[in-house]
């Protein structure tokens, strides 16, 4: 009877035991899930496989004055080229609003269509051929790209959105340095080529500020 009386109290801590340590699991890949979920600038989990360091975020049919961003990403000492970093872009449209089809996954349903993925080559550049962003319709803020950086080593992070020259609604403290500026400029200048294509160029240090 002892005996018995043992074994069903060992056997029951291994089942209570196991049944924890599922449940531990359970919450843990349900916590990552829900992280994900709740970032609302992320992206980066979204990203196709087999990125090139250039991407078209926005179809020739799409309406808007086209526009080309280009740059270099830097590793933190501010002059060697980083390759094989992942970045992530998304824009508003010629209206001011993120436009959406209806089928978009991921943040996709946040940040609507225009938005694209690409990771730097050798040389650390990238490329974005897309349509020249508007503001808000509210004018609450002023035109901008925004971008996330991450990459095999880094976890993604936001860092200021790439703002144009020119545009009334900067406010002074936007034109002032910005601890997420990526190290350099984000407040670009753009000028437009023979064929009336938007030309611009940003480059970023890596500095990830968690």
């Amino acid at each position: 009877m002892k005996q018995l009386l043992l074994l069903c109290f060992f056997s029951f801590l291994f089942i209570a035991c196991g049944e924890k340590t599922n449940t531990q699991t359970s919450l843990v890949l349900e916590t990552n899930t829900q992280t994900k979920t709740n970032c609302e600038w992320c992206g980066a989990m979204d990203a196709p496989k087999n990125l090139s360091w250039k991407t078209t975020i926005a179809s020739k049919s799409e309406p808007g004055e086209r526009m080309v961003l280009t740059g270099t990403i830097y590793q933190p000492d501010g002059s060697t080229p980083a390759s094989n970093v992942l970045i992530y872009a998304y824009h508003t449209n010629a209206e001011g609003i993120y436009p959406k089809k209806g089928n978009e996954t991921g943040n996709g349903s946040r940040h609507g269509y225009l938005r694209g993925w690409m990771r730097t080559n050798d040389q650390g550049n990238y490329q974005i051929s897309t349509i020249r962003p508007e503001a808000y319709p509210t004018r609450s803020e002023p035109a901008h790209v925004h971008m996330t950086i991450a990459s095999d080593t880094i976890r993604e992070y936001w860092i200021a959105s790439t703002l144009f020259q020119g545009d009334p609604l900067i406010t002074s403290e936007e034109k002032n340095s910005d601890p997420r500026s990526g190290g350099l400029p984000y407040i670009i200048e753009l000028t437009k080529d023979a064929n009336g294509v938007w030309i611009g160029n940003r480059d970023i240090i890596l500095n990830p500020t968690y």
